[in-house]
């Protein structure tokens, strides 16, 4: 893949048929890391469930989600006049971007593509201000690039860095874009996989802010789609007034309803990340050939520290043996010794672990080989 993105997905992990293709697996067996979602998988009695309403497909599905909506509006605690609920928050991102129609848009980098893509769709100007793997969060740089009529966008956490931004630096930022005339929209769609609700924005209530969330990630149903977007509230009604009012299908709205009701899979998702997380870092540290970047949500960003390390080949390497990998270098400040893992069980990590440990030591046996056959013709 080059640093361009791809026409199909932008870039992005867990295109498991094209991978499939590519190195001829199956796409069923290949463990994912690629993706981002709940390590969990969907909640315990939802595919049983799901197939319990397969024939309510032949109705339409409730307008705007409605009652799904009234009850995630209770779940996240806002007010449910300020909640529109979409297909993923992708499509979210790119219904309030074609809506707002603003004139530059300030973009984080490295992030999530969507963003620029939702962006230049929307025809505006795109200019990227640098958030890199390692550096601090600075909210006076961010602020002194805003101008009237902007859109600034801010990852939390940030994707592909997974650095949680603090409620209490996002604030004043907040309102220096309101006295510029400036939108803000975060994208806190692994915020609910941190464990640090308490650094969410949503239940602001500011006339220029937007937030958006991933139900997708939460509850692992990325095949069926399921995003929610939090504005003001005039604003908000007028896109109920005005868009798709079938935008959630019976199915995902089924999913969503029942997966609300799991009380205790939230807090079991987020025991076991913080732990393999933990378990991965600790386990790529011992390698001695990777830099890894500390962060708060349920992947890693990873740099290979050999002066050969170069992540096509690492990705090609593992692939064959099964375990798919998102290459990171076609985010933008980001170069071919970057890639990012998901954080999935105990088991699974250990596999992934096995497969880099062989990778490892195959180019540690190169390394010596070919050092040796210099040394021969010396």
């Amino acid at each position: 893949m080059s640093r361009t993105f791809d026409d199909e997905t932008g870039g992005h992990g867990g295109d498991l048929v094209r991978a499939a293709r590519q190195w001829k697996q199956d796409g069923s067996a290949l463990l994912d890391y690629s993706s981002n979602i709940n390590p969990l998988g969907p909640p315990e009695g939802l595919l049983e469930h799901l197939c319990e309403s397969l024939p309510e497909i032949v109705n339409y599905p409730s307008p705007q989600a409605r009652e799904l909506r009234e009850k995630i509006a209770l779940f996240l605690n806002v007010p449910e006049g300020e909640l529109l609920l979409g297909n993923g928050a992708n499509e979210l991102i790119h219904l309030l971007l074609l809506w707002q129609r603003p004139r530059r848009v300030l973009i984080p980098a490295p992030s999530f593509s969507e963003y620029e893509r939702a962006a230049v769709l929307s025809g505006a100007a795109v200019e990227r201000y640098s958030l890199l793997p390692g550096e601090l969060f600075d909210p006076v740089a961010m602020g002194s690039m805003m101008k009237q009529g902007d859109l600034l966008v801010i990852c939390n956490p940030n994707n592909p860095t997974g650095v949680l931004y603090r409620r209490r630096d996002l604030l004043p930022l907040v309102e220096a874009a309101k006295d510029l005339g400036v939108k803000i929209m975060i994208d806190e769609s692994f915020i609910p996989l941190t464990g640090h609700p308490e650094e969410s924005l949503r239940d602001l209530q500011s006339e220029n802010l937007w937030v958006t969330l991933s139900l997708t990630k939460l509850w692992s149903l990325p095949g069926l789609r399921l995003g929610c977007l939090i504005g003001p509230a005039e604003e908000v009604q007028e896109l109920t007034r005005w868009g798709d009012p079938w935008r959630v299908n019976i199915l995902a709205q089924k999913a969503g309803l029942f997966c609300l009701e799991q009380k205790k899979y939230l807090e079991k998702t987020l025991a076991l990340i913080e732990k393999e997380r933990n378990f991965l870092t600790g386990r790529l540290h011992e390698t001695g050939c990777f830099r890894v970047f500390e962060g708060a949500a349920n992947y890693l960003l990873v740099q290979g520290t050999d002066p050969a390390f170069k992540v096509a080949d690492f990705q090609d390497c593992l692939a064959r043996q099964g375990v798919l990998i998102r290459r990171a270098d076609n985010f933008h400040e980001l170069d071919q010794t970057y890639f990012r893992i998901a954080v999935r069980k105990r088991d699974e990590n250990l596999r992934l672990i096995q497969e880099i440990e062989n990778y490892v030591k195959k180019q540690n046996k190169n390394a010596k080989i070919n050092q040796e056959a210099g040394g021969d013709q010396s």
